[in-house]
């Protein structure tokens, strides 16, 4: 009785703990518990947004969620007004239209203004739409989102990707920029030290896509990747051996070979005529200037 006892006050303990790090509280069948926020949970499971990335828990895998109010959460943005990767995320989790919502890996840009640009990669709507955040998670260079595959030739789609980006920045003036962008044509417009683009499907640097995206490029440069940097927050995209995989790790620190086959294909074979590419590793975070591995470091504490 004594140690049961001991259990659930520390059990609880730990729950404490966790809400005063973050807003919502994930419990794994296995006794795991996954602090974090809750951006979408419907049937497919809990969608849960982590440091530095997200990650999906099946219901079967979860035995109790606990979703509460932030009182903390703040919508802040760098000079260029592209707000924190989380806020972006949150916004298009509540979108009706970005259902199946996943994290998806991000394949090494070889070519052109994201060229060694670290990113995050998202993809919803059956793979219809997909979200790219670019440099220092919290203070982004850039955010783009493109209608792809069945989305390709949809307006509606392709009105729902000006409106998202609309009312994700957080000044009015670049707004309205986004707004009078022609969809049908290479757009490109600077102003204000940003770039608004629209890059039609056949542009080398489209994979296929058409995109709205805006950036600021003396930010980009200055997020761009050094080959050491690189080396450190990647991983090669060719997908490994399958194995049978264990329960899922409460902080999952690779792709699996399904996730990467849904990645970005590289343009490009490399000197040996290997295409497999490299993508950026789960949780990549930007510490000092410096691009480093979440795993690397502690969860921040708030006070």
């Amino acid at each position: 009785m004594k140690k049961a006892h001991y259990l659930v006050c520390l059990v609880s303990a730990l729950l404490v703990y966790a809400s005063q790090l973050w807003a919502d509280v994930v419990i794994l069948n296995n006794g795991k518990i996954v602090a974090g926020e809750i951006l979408q949970h419907d049937d497919q499971g809990v969608l849960i947004k982590l440091d530095y990335g997200t990650f999906r828990y099946p219901e079967s895998l979860i035995k109790d969620v606990r979703k509460e109010e932030d009182p903390d959460a703040v919508e802040y943005a760098g000079t260029n007004g592209i707000p924190h990767w989380g806020v972006i995320i949150s916004h298009l989790a509540k979108s009706s239209w970005a259902h199946d919502l996943k994290q998806i890996p991000a394949t090494v840009i070889d070519s052109g203004i994201f060229k060694d640009v670290p990113y995050v990669s998202f993809r919803c709507a059956t793979s219809g739409y997909e979200v790219n955040i670019y440099g220092d998670l919290d203070r982004p260079a850039g955010i783009e989102i493109g209608a792809l595959n069945y989305l390709l030739r949809n307006n509606a789609a392709k009105s729902n990707c000006i409106e998202f980006i609309s009312k994700v920045l957080m000044r009015t003036e670049d707004a309205r920029v986004v707004q009078a962008l022609k969809w049908n044509q290479k757009e490109l417009v600077e102003t204000n030290g940003m770039t608004f683009e629209i890059t039609l499907p056949k542009e080398a640097d489209a994979y296929g896509g058409w995109w709205v995206s805006v950036y600021d490029q003396k930010a980009l440069e200055s997020a761009r990747a050094s080959g050491p940097e690189l080396l450190a927050i990647t991983e090669p995209r060719t997908p490994p051996p399958r194995t049978i995989q264990p329960v899922p790790v409460a902080r999952p620190v690779t792709w699996s070979s399904e996730e990467i086959a849904i990645s970005r294909i590289p343009r490009y074979s490399d000197s040996t005529g290997n295409t497999g590419g490299r993508v950026f590793v789960r949780g990549y975070y930007r510490k000092d200037g410096t691009y480093v591995h979440s795993y690397t470091r502690r969860s921040p504490r708030r006070h």
